[in-house]
């Protein structure tokens, strides 16, 4: 049997410094780091950075590169980008891990690996995207335009009713996940056999928050979800699939940064990662905090 191999996609848009450290923490022979930047950053300045850290990834080719906007299908395009990349280099990866470019890695590497053998579903799902169970039960039911600025402009986003596109029951969760090859294959097979699906929803918002779950939860996939939380109570709102995320202000639009004085708490929940650090962070797994 060959050795398992890892993708790790990293989407990142600023801060350099902190995406190639965290580049640099991520080297092992078993991972593969997929990079997209952002269409509109300069990816000069995180091909150089990565390369001063030492850290060898693979960059999403111009052609292929997304103007990604908060809330958009655009968020969704540039993961696909990412992962079509690691389609297209013929591995087969057990497992492909989703990050953001501002995240930590809180386990030393050998902790994560052993996480990443298992055949669970790392995605956390919280409700139904209905009236009965969701605030935002309109993101895919009113005309949203996060990727159309002049229109966003109008003011008309959010206002106009539409008819959700055909498919799956929508289900939210965090837009974080870790999921296996055979997850990532029955998501990308549903897009494939359905575009108008993923079409319909570049008026929703925050399709990112409900794509890669829809699909899942309504596949053979679904019993291998780890935090499916439709029909009972999370127990724990800070980890997120694999990741801590600190959402104690319920009302922010961000969740709170990685602090010294929450690193404690994040290193002692069962997460890999956490979401997310400032630009002046410095601790790395395997020191002391």
């Amino acid at each position: 049997m060959s050795p398992m191999r890892f993708a790790v996609h990293l989407l990142v848009h600023d801060q350099p410094q902190l995406f190639a450290a965290l580049a640099a923490s991520l080297r092992h022979e078993a991972i593969d780091v997929y990079v997209h930047v952002d269409a509109t950053s300069v990816q000069d300045l995180f091909e150089s950075a990565v390369r001063a850290a030492g850290a060898d990834v693979t960059f999403v080719p111009p052609a292929a590169r997304v103007d990604v906007r908060w809330g958009g299908l655009s968020v969704v395009r540039a993961t696909l980008a990412s992962l079509d990349l690691a389609a297209a280099s013929g591995i087969d990866y057990h497992r492909h891990t989703l990050l953001s470019g501002a995240d930590v890695l809180l386990r030393p590497l050998p902790v994560l690996l052993e996480r990443w053998s298992d055949d669970a579903e790392h995605l956390r799902i919280d409700r139904r995207l209905n009236r009965a169970e969701s605030q935002g039960h309109l993101k895919p039911r009113r005309y949203w335009f996060p990727d159309q600025p002049l229109l966003d402009r109008t003011r008309l986003s959010g206002r106009v009713p539409r008819r959700i596109p055909p498919g799956p029951p929508l289900v939210e969760g965090s837009q974080w996940w870790s999921l296996t090859g055979t997850a990532i294959r029955t998501v990308r097979d549903y897009l494939d056999a359905h575009p108008a699906w993923l079409r319909g929803h570049r008026f929703s918002l925050c399709p990112d928050e409900f794509v890669f779950h829809s699909v899942l939860a309504d596949s053979d996939m679904a019993p291998r979800i780890t935090q499916n939380y439709l029909d009972r109570t999370a127990p724990d709102e800070t980890l997120h699939a694999l990741h801590f995320i600190d959402w104690s202000v319920y009302d922010a639009v961000r969740p709170a940064e990685l602090t010294e004085q929450n690193l404690p708490t994040a290193l002692a929940s069962p997460a890999m990662f956490a979401r997310k650090v400032g630009a002046g962070w410095t601790w790395r797994a395997g020191q002391t905090c």
